[in-house]
């Protein structure tokens, strides 16, 4: 009997076609795919079945029963999700992600004062000042200064809009102004604590969580949780972190959503909420999702496992300088609950032979990895695949969502480059191929004609002429801002069509320094180039 296994997986579909004959199993022929669409859809099992028709005419072999395991579809894509806040941090940002213009310089730590209270009696100690949307930053300016010259000890300003700089130069004491801030459920009196960098400045006092708990009269017990908060802020060029004081907001009936168990009890998180939720509990902790970007789980999904993966932790400014990566979004890679049921039937249907669903696809991994030669009794199994991480042991089986596909998708997402391009970066280069050309090139040199010759052609009306011709060139090129040295060598071959016309073919093999995240790097390709020109 031909039996073939065949393994649909979310990235490749794999075959391996291997004759039974008195229970022992002589491998026939084996080759691999990329898988057609969704993982377990019928345009996945039509390549499947596209597959094995080839590797059948390559070796000359009839399968008579296909083998699958169950097959679970784990969907990965990027989403625009805001930016991950741990919902046991104590203490939330008022800054908006996207601001970019504070003013002034230092850092200071006082309660909340509304600008209109300024015009009341004088509190002691220091007071951060917040300017709502619809105050005039001249307004805002005014009060300010009278609030000082009345006995107010204003130690900085929080804005809502983006009035930071104007707001900054029309007062006369120096103070950070951190604008773009939200004042919703800022309550008067509560602690704030703000600071502004100078450009370039690395060090940042509120971003040291030490710092931080003791400034807004934090317990030493929460520590490690405004750790995981401060993370975000050693790069930022303002800060705005006041305590949390109310419970966390629950999303609407239309809002995204995350679905997880946790201490027995399943709780609906915002998708922001879910990031360190799902790094603290163990995989299977997520019931369900609603994402509205991701198109199966647009109306609410059941899942058996999600993980989120933040771009923006690669962004971090610790190894790589903000701004260098585009790592908006977020890659999100979710487990389906529910099987593939009709797969064997529909492989069936599309083959016209028997098919089984003999096993769940760990089981599948596991008992195939244990026929390794020597491998030690009550080995553990981690079977690492495109959309999911199994670890199979004696008497328990871990499936994870987030794999090979999630490495992928923050590739192409972080590269700009399409998926098949950031599997290739994956797998074999682990490098942007250089694949751009500079925007500019001016190259001068030498060019030598190393022979001569003539072609008779009819219908010219006469002799072609040619040469070809060896060249060296050197200059310069300019490429996303950066500017370097070029130079290129090769053949080139001169042809006159008319006694004042040619056309000139050149194949060159092309050397440019260029700047890559701050380190000079040497850089090979080919030009090949076709030119039209005349003599006088």
């Amino acid at each position: 009997m031909i039996v073939a296994g065949i393994d649909v997986g979310n990235h490749t579909t794999e075959i391996v076609i291997a004759r039974v004959r008195d229970g022992a199993v002589e491998p026939v022929a084996h080759g691999q795919a990329p898988t057609r669409g969704r993982k377990g859809s019928r345009e996945s099992l039509e390549g499947a079945a596209a597959l094995l028709h080839k590797l059948e005419v390559e070796a000359a072999v009839a399968v008579d029963q296909l083998l699958l395991a169950t097959l679970r579809p784990v969907d990965t894509s990027t989403v625009p999700l805001p930016a991950a806040s741990s919902p046991r941090s104590p203490v939330r940002s008022l800054r908006k992600p996207d601001a970019r213009t504070p003013a002034g310089t230092g850092s200071a730590v006082g309660r909340h004062v509304p600008l209109a209270d300024l015009a009341g009696d004088v509190i002691d100690g220091p007071a951060i000042v917040s300017v709502g949307a619809a105050i005039d930053f001249e307004v805002a300016a005014r009060e300010i200064s009278d609030g000082v010259s009345r006995g107010w000890q204003v130690a900085g300003v929080i804005a809502a809009q983006d009035d930071a700089v104007l707001i900054r130069n029309r007062i006369a004491i120096d103070l950070p102004v951190v604008d773009e801030v939200d004042l919703d459920g800022l309550e008067t009196g509560a602690l704030v604590a703000v600071e502004v960098v100078t450009e370039g400045r690395a060090y940042r006092a509120l971003a040291d969580p030490i710092a931080l708990s003791a400034a807004l009269h934090l317990g030493q017990d929460q520590i490690h949780h405004v750790a995981e908060f401060t993370r975000e802020l050693a790069d930022s060029p303002a800060i705005a972190v006041t305590p949390r004081t109310g419970p966390l907001e629950a999303p609407k009936a239309d809002d995204d959503y995350v679905d997880c168990r946790v201490d027995g009890a399943v709780t609906r998180y915002r998708p922001a909420q879910a990031h360190s939720v799902l790094r603290l509990e163990s995989p299977g902790n997520v019931v369900a999702v609603r994402i509205a970007a991701i198109p199966t789980a647009e109306r609410g999904m059941a899942v058996d496992d999600a993980f989120f993966t933040d771009l923006a932790s690669i962004d971090n400014g610790a190894w790589l300088r903000r701004g260098v990566a585009d790592a908006r979004g977020t890659v999100v890679a979710l487990l389906a609950a529910e099987h593939v049921s009709d797969a064997a039937a529909m492989l069936a249907e599309l083959t016209g032979r028997p098919a089984h669903t003999i096993a769940t696809e760990p089981e599948a991994s596991a008992r195939g990895a244990r026929t390794t030669p020597g491998l030690p009794p009550g080995s553990i199994v981690c079977d690492i695949g495109g959309g999911t991480i199994d670890v199979v042991g004696a008497h328990r089986t871990v499936i994870a969502a987030g794999a090979g596909e999630s490495i992928t998708v923050a590739v192409s997402r972080v590269l700009g480059i399409p998926r098949a391009l950031a599997e290739r970066v994956k797998r074999t280069l682990g490098a942007l191929p250089d694949s751009h050309a500079p925007e500019w090139l001016f190259l001068a040199g030498l060019r030598y004609s190393i022979g001569y010759g003539k072609l008779m052609i009819g219908g010219l009306g006469g002799a072609v002429h040619f040469e070809p011709q060896a060249f060296v060139h050197a200059g310069m090129h300019a490429y996303d801002g950066d500017v370097g040295p070029s130079g290129d060598g090769g053949l080139g071959l001169l042809i006159y069509l008319m006694p004042k016309l040619f056309v000139r073919v050149d194949a060159a093999l092309v050397y440019e320094r260029e700047d890559r995240s701050g380190q000079a790097v040497s850089v090979w390709g080919t030009l090949p180039s076709l030119g039209v020109g005349g003599t006088l």
